[in-house]
C-alpha cells in the first residue's frame, strides 16, 4: 500500500499559506546560506507578528553532519523547545529538518543512526521546503545524515520523520548554481532507475520511475539553463520520486556513495554520477536478470539507457569518474568491504566481488 501523508502545494509561498501550517510559536527554520540570503522567503518569515520566535540556522552543510545537527539541539533548553521546524534547501537541509523532528525526545542523534533506540511515535511538525529538484527528500522516509565523529554516512528511517507539509515553488529552484541544478538533476534519474530495477520495486513504482526518466532527459538540460518550464517538470518529478524512494529502495550506486562520499569529501550527487559509469556496464551486461531490457521497453522507441546516460553527462559536464573525485585503484578493496546497507535489494549484487568490479569500471 502506498501511501502520500504530506499535504503538498504548489507555487508561491504566502505568510498567509506558510502560517495556516505552522503550529505554536516557537518556529525552528533551518535553510541553506544562500536560499535565506537571496529567496524571496526571509521577507515572508520577518513579516510574521512578534508573538512568533522564530530561531534561524544556516550552518548546515552538505550530507548533514552531527555536528551540525546537534548544534540546533543544543541551542535549545528543554523548557522551550520548538513547535515546528521549517526546512529550506536542498536533501542535506531537509534531511536535517526530519532528524531534528524526533532529536528533542531524550534519544540522542547518535541512538537513532545507530538504531540503539526506536524512533519516537511522534515529531516535531515539520514543512519541507525544497529549492533543489533532485533528492526527492520532501516526501521520501528518511533523513541521510553524516556521522562525522565515527566518518559514517547512514540514514534515520521511519514514516514518522516524513514532512507533515511541502510546499513546492520552482521560482525557489533558481538560487542553485548551474552545476548544482545539473548534478542534483542527475540524482533524480538515478532514483528513478533504481527504484525501477529495486528487487523491491513495483508496477505503480515502476511507472513513476519512467515518468521521472523521461522527465530527466527531456527537461533537465533547459533546467539548468534557467526555463522555468523545465524547472517545473523536474520539482515534479524529483517529488515523485521522493515517494518512490519511500516504498521501493536504491542499488548498489547509493550504497557504495554513502562510503565513498566522507572518504573523498565529495557531494551524493557527484558520487552517483560517478558511479554510473561502472553500474550501469554491469546492468547492461545482464540486461534480462537486471530488468534494463523491460526498462527500455517501456520508455519506448529503441531507448538505450547507457548510451543515453553518457549523452547527458556530457551535455551538462558532468561525466565524473570515481578517479576524478579522489578514489585510487588501490583504495578499491578497502571501500568493498565496507560496504553496508540492503545490498541484497540490487538486482545484480553476488557478493563483495560485484561492488569491486563496480568500482574498477567507475575509475
Amino acid at each position: 500500500m502506498i501511501q502520500i501523508k504530506p499535504s503538498i502545494f504548489y507555487g508561491e509561498i504566502t505568510k498567509k499559506l506558510l502560517g495556516s501550517h505552522i503550529y505554536g510559536e516557537n518556529i525552528l527554520v533551518v535553510s541553506s546560506k544562500t536560499v535565506w540570503r537571496e529567496s524571496y522567503l526571509r521577507g515572508v518569515i520577518d513579516d510574521f507578528p512578534n508573538n512568533y520566535t522564530f530561531k534561524i540556522f544556516t550552518h548546515i552543510k552538505a550530507n548533514a553532519p552531527f555536528s551540525d545537527i546537534q548544534k540546533v539541539i543544543d541551542d535549545y533548553s528543554s523548557e522551550q523547545l520548538p513547535d515546528t521546524i521549517i526546512a529550506i534547501g536542498g536533501g542535506s537541509i531537509i534531511d536535517a529538518g526530519k532528524a531534528l523532528s524526533v532529536s528533542f525526545q531524550q534519544i540522542s542523534l547518535y541512538e537513532l543512526f545507530n538504531k540503539l533506540k526506536p524512533l519516537p511515535r511522534r515529531s516535531i511538525n515539520l514543512i519541507a521546503i525544497p529549492t533543489t529538484a533532485g533528492t526527492g527528500a520532501e516526501l521520501s522516509h528518511g533523513a541521510i545524515i553524516f556521522d562525522d565523529v565515527n566518518k559514517i554516512k547512514g540514514g534515520i528511517r521511519g514514516e514518522i520523520i516524513q514532512p507533515n507539509v511541502v510546499f513546492i515553488d520552482p521560482e525557489l529552484y533558481r538560487t542553485a548554481p548551474k552545476q548544482i541544478i545539473a548534478e542534483v538533476g542527475f540524482d533524480c534519474l538515478t532514483h528513478a532507475i533504481e527504484t525501477y530495477l529495486s528487487l523491491k520495486s513495483d508496477p505503480l513504482l515502476k511507472y513513476q520511475s519512467v515518468a521521472a526518466i523521461k522527465t530527466v532527459f527531456n527537461f533537465l538540460p533547459r533546467a539548468v539553463e534557467g526555463d522555468i518550464f523545465a524547472i517545473k517538470n523536474m520539482a515534479i518529478a524529483s517529488s515523485l520520486m521522493g515517494i518512490n524512494l519511500a516504498y521501493s529502495s536504491t542499488c548498489l550506486p547509493h550504497r557504495i556513495q554513502y562510503f565513498i562520499g566522507p572518504l573523498t569529501d565529495t557531494s551524493h550527487a557527484q558520487g552517483l554520477i560517478a558511479l554510473y559509469k561502472g553500474w550501469m556496464k554491469l546492468i547492461s551486461f545482464n540486461s534480462v536478470k537486471s530488468g534494463l531490457n523491460n526498462l527500455e521497453l517501456d520508455l519506448g522507441n529503441n531507448f538505450n539507457l547507457v548510451d543515453k546516460i553518457h549523452d547527458l553527462k556530457e551535455t551538462l559536464d558532468i561525466n565524473y569518474s570515481i578517479s576524478t573525485l579522489g578514489v585510487k585503484e588501490t583504495q578499491i578493496e578497502h571501500i568493498a568491504e565496507n560496504i553496508i546497507g540492503s545490498v541484497q535489494n540490487d538486482p545484480i549484487y553476488k557478493n563483495k566481488h560485484t561492488i569491486i568490479k563496480i568500482l574498477n569500471e567507475s575509475l
